[in-house]
C-alpha cells in the first residue's frame, strides 16, 4: 500500500510551484484517464456476464444495457475532449491552450510516464541481427 501511495505522490514535484492552468489541465487528464478506463472495465465485465447469462432474458438485458452505457460513455468523453474547446473558445473563455485535445493527450502521456514508470520508446532495431533490420537485395543470404 505504501509503494502505490509513493508512486503517486512521485507525479507531483513539491519543488515546483502550479499555477492555475497546470492544475485545471491535470484534473482534466485525470478524469479523461480515470473515466475511459472504467468505461472500458464496464464493458469487458458486463461482456463477461453477457457470455455467462446462459441466454436468460432477465440476466441478458442488463448486460446489454451496461454495455451500451459504458460505450455512451466513452462517446461522450472522446467528443467532450474535442468540443470543449471549441465552445471555450465561442465563448471568447480562450481556454484552448490547455484544454486542446493535444494538450490532454500530452498530459495523460506524461500523468502514465510518471505514475507507471518513464519508458520512452522501445527500439525494435536493437534485435540479434545488430540492428540491421533491412533484406538483401536478392534474398540469397536468407
Amino acid at each position: 500500500m505504501f509503494d502505490i501511495a509513493f508512486a503517486a505522490g512521485s507525479a507531483i514535484d513539491p519543488n515546483k510551484i502550479y499555477n492555475i492552468n497546470d492544475i485545471i489541465r491535470v484534473g482534466i487528464a485525470l478524469v479523461v484517464l480515470i473515466s475511459g478506463f472504467l468505461s472500458v472495465i464496464f464493458i469487458l465485465w458486463w461482456g463477461v456476464m453477457l457470455i455467462l447469462s446462459g441466454g436468460k432474458d432477465e440476466k441478458v438485458k442488463p448486460a446489454i444495457n451496461s454495455i451500451r452505457y459504458a460505450v455512451i460513455g466513452l462517446i461522450v468523453i472522446i467528443l467532450s475532449i474535442f468540443v470543449a474547446p471549441k465552445v471555450g473558445d465561442l465563448l471568447g473563455l480562450n481556454v484552448s491552450k490547455y484544454v486542446s485535445p493535444k494538450v490532454i493527450f500530452t498530459t495523460i502521456q506524461d500523468l502514465s510516464g510518471k505514475l507507471l514508470g518513464n519508458k520512452d520508446t522501445i527500439d525494435i532495431s536493437s534485435g540479434s541481427s545488430g540492428g540491421n533490420n533491412t533484406l538483401p537485395a536478392d534474398f540469397s543470404e536468407l
